[in-house]
């Protein structure tokens, strides 16, 4: 399999034509689609306000599908075995468990999907040459973490200055508040 580093430094596109899916890896040609790396934000908007202040709630769960194409007898036997190990519904009253899943586009950066959890599986439907598709429905498994920010502005971040003293009165009050925290921590 293809390493993040290799396709970073150029020495391997992430081809690969099977998902590993707990393990099992799917027979035929599998092919991803619509996987991406959403983020939520909370908009918060004051009433007669213009613009508004986004809240970074943290990263979504992605939702994504795999074609699975078949067009072989040994393929669809392929199939039975790793339907079995992979997409059987999980009993009624048990918990049902995230698999991981393994395929370069999957697993690098931005996406770094790792575990997901089947929502549907579609039936097998045959086109005019003979090859049959089904698509398996996932969504991303990540255990909740705190994630609540404010993006900084979009100019520095630089400190805001000390307001000094306006008159004679506030400059007096201020050494005599020096002075007080120098004599309380001792010397």
């Amino acid at each position: 399999m293809t390493s993040p580093a290799d396709i970073i430094a150029g020495n391997e596109f992430p081809y690969q034509d099977y998902i590993l899916l707990g393990g099992a890896q799917s027979p035929g040609r599998a092919t991803i689609v619509g996987a991406g790396s959403p983020r939520d934000w909370d908009i918060r908007k004051g009433y007669g306000f213009s613009g508004a202040f986004v809240i970074y709630t943290g990263d979504g769960l992605a939702k994504f599908k795999v074609q699975i194409d078949l067009w072989t007898a040994a393929q669809f036997a392929d199939w039975v075995r790793f339907a079995k190990l992979c997409l059987v519904k999980p009993p009624v009253g048990t918990k049902p468990k995230a698999m991981d899943i393994s395929h370069p586009l999957l697993n690098m950066e931005p996406l770094k999907i790792t575990s997901v959890v089947v929502e549907d599986c579609s039936q097998f439907t045959e086109d005019d040459d003979g090859m049959f598709s089904c698509t398996i429905d996932f969504l991303q498994y990540r255990a909740p973490m705190p994630a609540l920010g404010k993006p900084l502005a979009s100019i520095p971040n630089v400190k805001k200055p000390t307001p000094t003293a306006q008159d004679e009165a506030e400059a007096q009050i201020q050494k005599l508040m020096g002075q007080f925290a120098t004599l309380a921590n001792g010397p």
